[in-house]
């Protein structure tokens, strides 16, 4: 997500500078001209920045943020692409008054990482969630818009409740039901392996984002449980009535429910 924001906003920043955990990473960005100074310290990247771009796992974030409040310098600008908001704007809110901070979460991803994953595309035409923090102010809020709009992303402002009740029903839940549809394939691949054989597209793009990075995904789980939690019953329940109408045969009322599906997944994609 952060090198692929990098190469998204290049030439709109005089100076992007790159953090990574591994040296051989921050080596790597800069060689590939994604970044123009690398380096695998928080405290030597942010200084002198005007703007701090936390593209790590969500508990990570909320360490970062941490980190930052000695660490920026007055006036900076603190934003992040994390997945869930209320923990990172609680975490945000702790900032001192001399930082500004803005939450944001881009509504795109890839089930890969590293470097070799970055798309300098892969914001275009994408929502790019704002969430207020108190450390927020009106030119803050317009400048994380405006790097938003570089990358070629659309925005939207939610408050952070509102943001993760709906991304747990839009992003969470799809990733939870991948990985359960993957765990479920598996064990009746151990009675017969040839399903593994049969698959085709339908379960490889149902399951896809099943891929996906784990911690990043367990740190979205855990500090979105709350949300998380009530669309997989939400869910449960639509299951349920599902089974239940194939259980009994009932294919008038099973032929009204597949339609009703495809028809609201045709008009909102």
């Amino acid at each position: 997500m952060g090198a692929s924001l990098a190469l998204a906003v290049r030439g709109h920043y005089a100076h992007i500078t790159g953090v990574a955990r591994r040296a051989e990473t921050a080596h790597e960005a800069l060689a590939r001209g994604i970044v123009d100074a690398a380096t695998t310290s928080l405290e030597e990247g942010v200084a002198g920045a005007d703007m701090v771009i936390l593209a790590t796992p969500v508990r990570t974030i909320i360490t970062q943020l941490g980190d930052l409040a000695g660490a920026a310098k007055a006036g900076a600008i603190i934003t992040d692409l994390g997945s869930t908001k209320s923990e990172i704007v609680r975490a945000m809110n702790r900032l001192p008054d001399s930082l500004r901070a803005v939450g944001s979460h881009p509504m795109c991803g890839k089930e890969v990482t590293g470097l070799d994953a970055a798309d300098a595309d892969l914001y275009r035409n994408k929502t790019w969630i704002l969430t207020r923090s108190t450390r927020t102010d009106d030119a803050a809020l317009a400048a994380v818009k405006t790097l938003a709009e570089h990358a070629g992303a659309v925005t939207l402002e939610l408050d952070p409740a509102r943001h993760d009740m709906l991304v747990a029903f839009a992003s969470h839940l799809p990733y939870a039901l991948a990985v359960a549809l993957v765990t479920a394939a598996d064990q009746a691949g151990l009675n017969d392996p040839a399903l593994w054989q049969v698959t085709a597209s339908g379960f490889r793009d149902t399951s896809r984002v099943a891929a996906s990075d784990v911690t990043m995904m367990l740190d979205i789980l855990l500090t979105n449980a709350n949300a998380v939690t009530g669309a997989i019953r939400d869910f449960q329940f639509s299951l349920d009535q599902l089974t239940a109408m194939i259980e009994r045969k009932d294919e008038a009322g099973l032929r009204a429910y597949l339609a009703g599906a495809a028809t609201t997944r045709k008009a909102h994609f």
